[in-house]
């Protein structure tokens, strides 16, 4: 019974059911590090909502708004929460045990490890891309070797999120002016789409593009 349970939970892209965001968010609450924060009336208060309404979130008869949710764990620092949300919401991978992250040193370990592996996997997929000429079709055993190194580059993803949680957990990394001097550097290098107008610039690119192509 626990192999099948098991395995119809890996059959899915999401661990965890929407269902599950009161409950998450309750938890979270309830084991706050400060004690302040473990009642409802101080979490009510510091999201601008009611009691009733937070009763509500917390027992699932109420939609939580993502914003919310996202607001919730911002508050307590409950990073491994936010994971959560975020992985149910299809914007994150699933996170990892909180008690792995207490080591800065293991996690930038795994990193390096992780990271030299997504370097080997990335030299095969150039070596497979420099095989196929444009619009070629991929073989079954071509597929099943790119979904494998994918998999090594996809370590690399949950590698930095584990970095970056284990510096803001033991050394108080402040990741709002992380992401805000990132957004700034990319936006000089022009590697993100930095407005909405851009973003229909390059649709309507794309577009005319895909229509002459036909």
């Amino acid at each position: 019974m626990e192999a099948n349970r098991v395995a119809n939970t890996l059959s899915k892209t999401r661990l965890y059911s929407p269902s599950a965001i009161g409950d998450i968010l309750r938890i979270s609450r309830e084991r706050a590090r400060q004690e302040e924060q473990r009642t409802k009336k101080y979490m009510a208060e510091a999201l601008g909502i009611t009691v009733e309404r937070l009763t509500r979130m917390e027992q699932g008869t109420s939609q939580v708004p993502f914003e919310i949710a996202q607001e919730w764990c911002s508050i307590l620092k409950d990073y491994t929460a936010l994971k959560k949300i975020k992985h149910i919401y299809g914007l994150a991978l699933p996170p990892v045990d909180p008690w792995l992250l207490q080591s800065i040193p293991n996690q930038l370990t795994n990193f390096i490890q992780q990271a030299t592996g997504a370097i080997e996997a990335a030299k095969k997929l150039l070596h497979m891309s420099k095989q196929l000429r444009y619009n070629d079709p991929i073989s079954e055993s071509m597929r099943h070797d790119m979904l494998k190194y994918a998999e090594e580059v996809l370590d690399v993803q949950q590698a930095s999120d584990c970095v970056l949680a284990a510096l803001r957990i033991n050394w108080d990394l402040d990741y709002e002016i992380l992401v805000k001097n990132w957004i700034q550097e990319a936006i000089a290098d022009r590697v993100i789409i930095p407005s909405v107008s851009q973003f229909e610039t390059i649709r309507k690119e794309t577009f005319f593009q895909e229509r002459v192509g036909r």
